[in-house]
């Protein structure tokens, strides 16, 4: 495996100095957490939260670390992270710029040593995500972009498919999920190819580096998709959210619900409005 993870970033020209300044602290912020990432792989100790979620104290450090790496240079942004504290009430954000962070997302993967997962840092402006970072483990990259910038892995220029990667739709989506939906899309999951990699953020690196065609996720929550969002807009892949839009984001909470999602190429998303029998934006009928 690579143990240099590239420093390249896309062309941020079309980036006003603000944006720019904080694209490059978040690159920089995220390279500083990776070899701690590596060390501690399969033997981090961990425990489990109220809500039924694993947490190790990677997860904790690295939230902590990389807020404070990141509130040195920009002490008047918001901070959040799902290892933030927990309050009675969602806190408000106030700020022009927000950061959105999974310090390990797919932390049971992470904990047992399966290597899909990752860190996962979202740049939000005005509550719209604007840019992304994934540090992929499994393959030891870091994915990045947005929708005004392009995406890259690595040092490399990365698009989402057109068309099928494989003979059949072949997408992420993780279970359960719930039951009127899972009774919609019954016939069509004989058929179609599911990955489960345990980790939202590696589904949405697949989908903008072409390995897949899309991601399903119901189970997503804020800081699973902020990162991905943009890089996967910036690989040409569109996002939707099946419910009510998370974006922009106006208050947080580490309990915060599901926002349930597709994102992927147009293919996919005809396939699976179809199946679920909903309609396009457009308010025809998807084939």
């Amino acid at each position: 495996m690579d143990r240099s993870v590239s420093n390249r970033t896309p062309n941020l020209s079309k980036a006003d100095p603000a944006l720019q300044d904080r694209i490059l602290a978040g690159h920089v912020a995220i390279l500083g957490q990776v070899e701690y990432f590596r060390n501690n792989f399969g033997t981090a100790q961990s425990r489990w939260k109220a809500d039924g979620t694993r947490v190790t104290e990677v997860d904790e450090n690295i939230s902590e670390l990389l807020f404070e790496a990141l509130a040195q240079d920009f002490p008047q942004d918001d901070f959040c992270s799902e290892e933030s504290a927990h309050t009675p009430e969602p806190v408000s954000l106030h700020a022009e710029f927000a950061w959105v962070l999974d310090p390990v997302d797919g932390t049971n993967n992470y904990a047992v040593g399966v290597p899909e997962c990752g860190i996962s840092l979202g740049l939000l402006r005005h509550g719209m995500p604007v840019y992304g970072f994934i540090y992929d483990y499994g393959r030891d990259n870091l994915l990045q972009g947005g929708r005004n910038f392009g995406s890259i892995e690595g040092a490399s220029e990365v698009r989402s498919s057109s068309e099928l990667v494989n003979e059949k739709l072949t997408f992420c989506m993780h279970f359960p999920i719930p039951k009127e939906e899972l009774e919609a899309l019954s016939e069509a999951l004989q058929t179609w190819r599911i990955r489960c990699p345990g980790s939202a953020a590696v589904g949405l690196a697949n989908v903008a580096t072409g390995r897949l065609d899309g991601c399903l996720e119901y189970r997503s929550k804020p800081w699973d998709c902020a990162a991905g969002y943009p890089i996967c807009e910036g690989s040409g892949a569109s996002f939707h959210f099946l419910r009510e839009p998370v974006f922009p984001l106006k208050k947080f909470s580490p309990s915060m619900g599901p926002c349930p999602f597709r994102v992927g190429s147009d293919l996919f998303h005809r396939e699976v409005l179809a199946a679920l029998g909903q309609r396009s934006a457009n308010g025809l009928k998807s084939t």
